[in-house]
């Protein structure tokens, strides 16, 4: 845990006029606290074994996009064959592991290193640390998935003159999908990593639940948080819609179901995050600070 976000003590301790008493800054509250918390993140960061995974995880789909591209005379370059790899490859697979990996993290990883202790010791409110480390779990997620959902739609598209800028717009909508993708699915694995000492096994257990739950009856399928995903990114394809939906079993739903669905997945896994976090003891030992010299 960054020691930056504590809080620090006024000068006036010592020296000061008789009767003068340690002055203390006000704790950080609402956004400020927010950005605090996500400016001293450093638990679940993009570095060593985790970071080499995740770029294989999001990579090798392209690999095979420029391969089919190289050796399959031009198969694979349209935009309806990109919407299918996103699909396949991204939307079900790539994004929400890696998002199991970074979500479980974000604060399960405290628990893991022993830091914390300094964690629950913050003078910020609770819901502030989660909010903070679910945010900046996302943003590490994206930091990854949307270059090569870029690198993806030039290389389906770029064969063909003028189609880059033409479905431009939609490949912004494309990318919306995977930012609510990011925020839902990282809400929900941050609260496993905060409820469960070896979170990952679980949160992997729960993204197969449902991922099979999306795929039944839709009445059951709307209650998976990937088929709203799914669902807002055929509803953004045009005249694509009604052909990719039927290849996928996606029936359409109103857009503001599917955003309304995600939003409420996420704020009750951040509220029970928040919970489970005022309630969270610190029991193991406690790790030495991060040297900020030598070569460590």
């Amino acid at each position: 845990m960054d020691a930056t976000t504590t809080s620090t003590v006024g000068s006036g301790d010592s020296g000061g006029p008789s009767g003068s008493a340690a002055r203390r800054p006000a704790p950080l509250r609402g956004f400020a606290a927010v950005k605090a918390v996500a400016r001293g993140t450093t638990s679940g960061r993009l570095k060593g074994g985790r970071l080499w995974l995740l770029v294989i995880l999001l990579g090798l789909p392209l690999v095979v996009q420029l391969l089919i591209l190289i050796f399959g005379e031009g198969r694979g370059s349209s935009f309806a064959s990109f919407i299918e790899t996103v699909d396949a490859a991204y939307f079900q697979f790539g994004l929400p592991l890696a998002l199991i990996f970074l979500g479980t993290a974000a604060l399960g990883d405290e628990w893991e290193g022993g830091t914390a202790f300094y964690l629950l010791g913050l003078p910020l409110p609770r819901w502030s640390i989660v909010v903070g480390r679910w945010l900046v779990s996302a943003a590490r997620a994206l930091m990854l998935v949307v270059p090569a959902l870029a690198a993806l739609f030039v290389l389906a598209l770029a064969p063909h003159d003028g189609a880059l800028a033409h479905y431009f717009p939609v490949f912004l909508w494309v990318l919306l999908g995977a930012v609510l993708m990011s925020l839902g699915y990282g809400a929900i694995f941050l609260c496993l990593g905060l409820a469960l000492r070896r979170p990952v096994l679980a949160a992997f257990i729960v993204y197969m639940v449902e991922r099979f739950v999306s795929v039944l009856p839709r009445g059951l399928a709307k209650l998976a948080l990937s088929y709203h995903v799914r669902n807002l990114l055929y509803l953004g394809t045009g005249e694509f819609e009604l052909q990719l939906a039927a290849a996928t079993n996606i029936e359409s739903t109103p857009a503001w179901q599917s955003v309304l669905s995600i939003c409420i997945y996420m704020a009750a896994s951040l509220f029970l995050a928040t919970w489970l976090l005022r309630r969270k003891e610190f029991t193991g030992s406690i790790a030495p600070p991060e040297s900020s010299g030598g070569t460590g």
